[in-house]
Order: structure tokens, then C-alpha cells, then sequence
């Protein structure tokens, strides 16, 4: 197995070291391979990617040497972080938050491409960052959660993301939530486009997308499964919680819902806008197998004006087979090559360093 910083051409024992000694936009790189590593707190932009196939990172422990999580950027940093071919599990800490990544308040964008991350307490935990962006493309998030027997139980998520500028999730899998959401976003914009969210015919989950201070909304073209032990009947939640952004709309087209649960409703309107009325949805186009319902909403009258509900289809029974397949891209099989190469430079530049005597 092979670490180096690409960008400055130095090789590392390990992937803690190459964290701490980097310089901020760095990328480094990881063959193939098990980690097992107390890694640092981030502190500066940086880019860590597998390189040759995926990269597997976990903790001696349960609980992260910086208790928190497996990769962990500190709070007020300023910094972006990029992750590609890596694969985190196991991570726990004793306030039930430890997380495979925790991205804290006060830095910029998170960019999660051809990952995984399970049984973790929190797949991957943002906090509040304004101006910043988390992107999320051909991932898969599942069995992240809690214990029913911790106090906390039901308040993680395979993916939670605060109050951010946008979310933007593409060609994923999230299955599997362990008492939490599938996906928990409170971001003033959030597209889910493309994936599949399905809880399985075991997990106790809750919302297989939960939307809780409203924002401009967009999901489509997604495969959305209830699973028989769901604990909430609703499959998308919209508001329900304050403040609520004052633009907040949604946007539900061209979805499949399947239900395997004893009763089920697809979406759960419970935006306030003005005059305690909902904030109007669109939603059209969707195809929906075994659910009791399309649409319901918490405050009267059960339609808002200005929704748009049309052209969706509330089927009984045929609901296609749920596709389990795993997401990701493969890697390019030349990537573990062109990382020896990179190492055999960075050898040769280092021994052009020492002083001949």
C-alpha cells in the first residue's frame, strides 16, 4: 500500500502523517487497501482519494482518536474537502454522533464522489455553512445509525446536512437507516436526482427523505422504497419544523415509490407560509406501488392553492424489484500504476535533495 501528496510529491507511511504535513489544496493520494488509523483533525482544504479501487479507512476503536469521526474537519476552517474512492465504517463516540465523516460549521464545500460509508453512527454529519456546497455522485450510505437502546436513538442519519446553500445528491444508494432518515437535509436548495433510497425489508427507518425547513426542493427521477419495518409511513417530509425558508417550494417528478409497510402516504406537506397556509408542490409524473395515498397535508385544506398534483399513477400491485447494486464507478485499473510512477518521481526528486559529500 502507497500514500503520497501528489501535489508536493511526498510519500507517506501513513495517511495521518500525509493529513498533518499537507499544505492546504493538496490532494493525496491512497492505493487500495485497509487503514487502520487514528486520523488528525483537517484543517485546510484538501482532496484524499483511493486510488486502483477503494481505499478502506477505520479507527483502532470504535471511537476516533479526535472523537468524532474517521475523517473530522474542524470547526472554522475555511475549508473545502473533497473525498473519491474511499470506503469509512465504524465509527462511534460517546455522545452518539461519531460519524464516517464530520464536517463542522464554518467551512466551505464537501464533494463525496464513488464512496461508502457504513455502520456508522452518522454516515456523514454537516454542519451550518452558509455559502458552502455538499455534492454527493455515485455513493452508497447504509446501516448508519443508532442502537434503539440509546437515547438518541432515531436522530441519525445515513446522511445529515445542515443548514448549507445547497445539496446536490446524484446516482446514489442510501439503504438501510438505522432508526434515522435516509437523507436529512436542511439546506436552502436540495436535488436528488437519479438515485436509489430504500430502506429494505428490515430497518426500522423513518423518512426516506426528510426536507425540514422547507427550501427550494427538487427530487426526481429517484427509486424511493418504504420498507415493511418502517417506523414513519410517510416516504418525503416537507417543512414540519421552523423557521421555514420564506421560498420554499418543491418539486416531486418522475419518481417510483414503492411501499412494503403496512400504510403509507408518499408526501407529508407540513410547510407554514403565509396566512398558515402550506407552501404550494409540484407533483407530477410519479408512479406510486402499494401506498394508502399520494399526498397529505398537515395543515387544512388538504390541497394549498397553487399545488400542482397531476399525472401520478397510485397503483396497487407490480411494483418492479428493487436494485441493490453497489454505485460506484470502477476505478481506472491504470490508477494504482500511475501512482508508483508518481512515488518512483518522488523518490528521485528526494535523493536529488541530499548533499553529496
Amino acid at each position: 500500500m502507497s500514500i503520497i501528496d501528489i501535489t508536493s510529491n511526498q510519500a507517506y507511511a501513513t495517511i495521518s502523517d500525509a493529513i498533518t504535513r499537507s499544505a492546504s489544496g493538496d490532494v493525496i493520494a491512497v492505493t487500495a487497501g485497509r487503514y487502520v488509523e487514528d486520523f488528525p483533525i483537517i484543517t485546510h482544504t484538501l482532496t484524499i482519494q483511493g486510488v486502483g479501487g477503494m481505499a478502506q479507512l477505520s479507527t483502532p476503536s470504535p471511537t476516533p482518536g479526535n472523537g468524532r469521526a474517521i475523517l473530522y474537519v474542524g470547526g472554522n476552517a475555511g475549508a473545502d474537502l473533497t473525498v473519491r474512492n474511499l470506503e469509512l465504517s465504524g465509527a462511534r463516540d460517546p455522545a452518539s454522533n461519531g460519524a464516517g465523516i464530520l464536517f463542522e460549521v464554518g467551512n466551505g464545500n464537501l464533494a463525496i464522489s464513488n464512496a461508502w460509508f457504513h455502520d456508522n453512527q452518522d454516515g456523514i454529519l454537516v454542519g451550518v455553512q452558509p455559502a458552502g456546497t455538499v455534492t454527493v455522485d455515485h455513493s452508497e450510505f447504509n446501516n448508519n445509525g443508532l442502537d434503539p437502546a440509546d437515547p438518541r436513538y432515531g436522530l441519525s442519519h445515513n446522511l445529515y446536512v445542515g443548514d448549507v446553500a445547497s445539496l446536490t445528491i446524484t446516482r446514489s444508494y442510501f439503504h438501510d437507516a438505522l432508526g434515522g432518515h435516509e437523507v436529512k437535509s436542511r439546506a436552502a436548495k436540495t436535488v436528488i436526482t437519479g438515485n436509489r433510497i430504500q430502506d429494505g425489508p428490515v430497518a426500522p427507518a423513518s423518512y426516506s427523505i426528510d426536507l425540514p425547513d422547507g427550501g427550494q426542493a427538487t427530487v426526481t427521477g429517484n427509486v424511493i422504497e418504504k420498507g415493511a419495518s418502517a417506523q414513519n409511513r410517510y416516504a418525503v417530509h416537507f417543512g414540519g419544523e421552523t423557521p421555514i425558508y420564506g421560498n420554499s417550494s418543491l418539486i416531486l417528478q418522475d419518481n417510483v415509490f414503492i411501499n412494503d409497510r403496512a400504510g403509507a402516504t408518499v408526501l407529508l406537506n407540513a410547510t407554514v407560509g403565509p396566512g398558515s397556509q402550506s407552501f404550494p408542490v409540484t407533483v407530477t409524473g410519479n408512479t406510486a406501488y402499494g401506498f394508502d395515498d399520494l399526498y397529505q397535508n398537515r395543515n387544512p385544506p388538504s390541497v394549498t392553492p397553487g399545488d400542482m398534483i397531476q399525472g401520478n399513477l397510485l397503483l396497487a400491485t407490480g411494483a418492479p424489484p428493487l436494485d441493490s447494486s453497489a454505485p460506484f464507478d470502477t476505478p481506472e485499473p491504470a490508477s494504482a500504476a500511475l501512482l508508483g510512477l508518481a512515488m518512483l518521481a518522488a523518490a528521485v526528486l528526494r535523493r536529488r535533495r541530499v548533499p553529496q559529500r
